[in-house]
């Protein structure tokens, strides 16, 4: 096994992902793609390039995210179809 797909498969184990042999393949092609992208992004000459964080002008009118520890887990549970580890368990759909 290649080191690219020994990488993948230990970040799809730590997902809970399962992963056949041939999407483990497919994947590491997508993934190699994605960073020769990324890599070429990287090269771009940006000198004199304002720095922005969004395209749209204007004021964030979003709530602040706020951490909330929630106790009652079974209601929060409740209307999910599988829990496994205290997580929601979401069906393969790739």
């Amino acid at each position: 096994m290649q080191e690219n797909e020994k990488i993948i498969v230990d970040l799809a184990k730590q997902i809970y992902m399962d992963l056949e042999s041939k999407e483990l393949k497919k994947l590491a092609v997508d993934i190699m793609q994605e960073v020769a992208n990324v890599k070429i992004i990287h090269e771009a000459d940006t000198d004199g390039v304002k720095q922005d964080v969004s395209v749209l002008d204007g004021v964030n009118s979003l709530r602040k995210d706020e951490v909330v520890e929630y106790s009652d887990k079974q209601l929060l549970f409740q209307n999910c179809r599988e829990v496994e580890n205290d997580m929601f368990k979401i069906p393969k759909i790739v």
